[in-house]
């Protein structure tokens, strides 16, 4: 089956996507919703695509399915009022600052893999954060040249922005977008953080032992980039979850039409 008519597959579910915009909640609270919308689909025969939006409050620190809880400095964490949470998804460390984060729930059917939803997602949405953000130099990585190499040393392993990986969003070579999957038998979790502005990048000051936090934090804010660094003017969360649920909308009109 080529791609194209895969591509056109997913496009057609996205146009019909049920979306929910959620206010800033806790952690555990975000964690819980993003589980919910998997279960909505194990536990019926949904076709649906459910697709939700949503923010932090406190900041708080992720940690992939498998990575150790001692990597985070916990006492450090909870006395500047962060939060440590486990995602049900794989992927490394996340200081979940300022940023709009997405959880993408749906039934893999007609030949979709996992693997297309990533990409296909991550195509889309390169598509609507370039028209608005008003920016041509937004793209989703082709490759991952350094991912391996980067992944395996410490402690830029134990960090999710400290390298991207295939179809992640790039701006200017630095990365905007990370994003990680977990199947439950045919059904898909996919969830993402999307950077609005900084925050994520102190993240090495509550990594256990690790040698020298200012310089690591020096790296991920280049290794990275923000929404507000690509509008050259600061954006909000808010802002940008009803700019892509308005591209969401008129990519349904469209599909219709």
């Amino acid at each position: 089956m080529t791609s194209e008519i895969l591509r056109a597959r997913f496009f057609a579910r996205l146009s019909g996507a049920e979306v929910q915009l959620d206010p800033a909640l806790s952690g555990s609270e975000n964690m819980r919703r993003d589980i919910a919308l998997a279960e909505q689909l194990i536990q019926s025969s949904s076709e649906r695509l459910l697709i939700r939006f949503y923010m932090w409050e406190p900041w708080c620190i992720s940690l992939g399915a498998n990575q150790s809880e001692d990597d985070i400095d916990q006492e450090r964490a909870c006395t500047d009022g962060i939060e440590l949470v486990r995602r049900p998804t794989g992927g490394r460390a996340i200081l979940h600052a300022r940023e709009l984060t997405y959880a993408l729930a749906l039934r893999l059917q007609d030949g979709l893999s996992h693997a297309h939803v990533y990409r296909f997602w991550h195509e889309w949405l390169c598509r609507a954060l370039s028209r608005i953000l008003c920016t041509t130099e937004l793209v989703y990585a082709r490759s991952q040249p350094d991912f391996p190499l980067l992944l395996q040393r410490a402690p830029t392993r134990w960090l999710c922005f400290a390298s991207s990986a295939r179809y992640e969003l790039h701006w200017r070579g630095r990365k905007l977008l990370g994003s990680a999957q977990r199947l439950y038998g045919d059904v898909l979790l996919q969830h993402g953080s999307l950077l609005v502005g900084q925050g994520h990048e102190r993240l090495p000051y509550y990594l256990r032992g690790c040698p020298d936090p200012e310089r690591l934090a020096h790296f991920l804010r280049q290794r990275s980039a923000t929404c507000s660094d690509i509008a050259s003017h600061p954006i909000t969360a808010q802002f940008l979850a009803f700019e892509i649920t308005e591209e969401l909308r008129q990519l349904s009109e469209t599909t219709i039409e």
